[in-house]
């Protein structure tokens, strides 16, 4: 596991791992506010031509979905 945490993901791949919508993901990045009561995880590169592109370290997102998940979920 520790191999896929230090693994570069594309802003499409890390949406799908916190399971939200690319816009809400950029927008929540864009605007430095909360995604869904979490911190959103920032990207370590910005490529491309106009820097718009983001990589992110496939750990920190984990890190995010684990946060996202703790607080939906329903006590028993």
């Amino acid at each position: 596991m520790d191999d896929f945490r230090k693994t570069r993901l594309g802003i499409t791949n890390a949406a799908r791992l916190l399971n939200v919508r690319v816009t809400e993901l950029k927008d929540a990045i864009h605007q430095e506010k909360l995604l869904r009561g979490v911190a959103p995880p920032l990207p370590f590169q910005r490529t491309g031509i106009r820097q718009t592109e983001m990589l992110f370290n496939a750990g920190d997102v984990m890190d995010c979905a684990e946060a996202l998940k703790r607080l939906t979920a329903k006590p028993q």
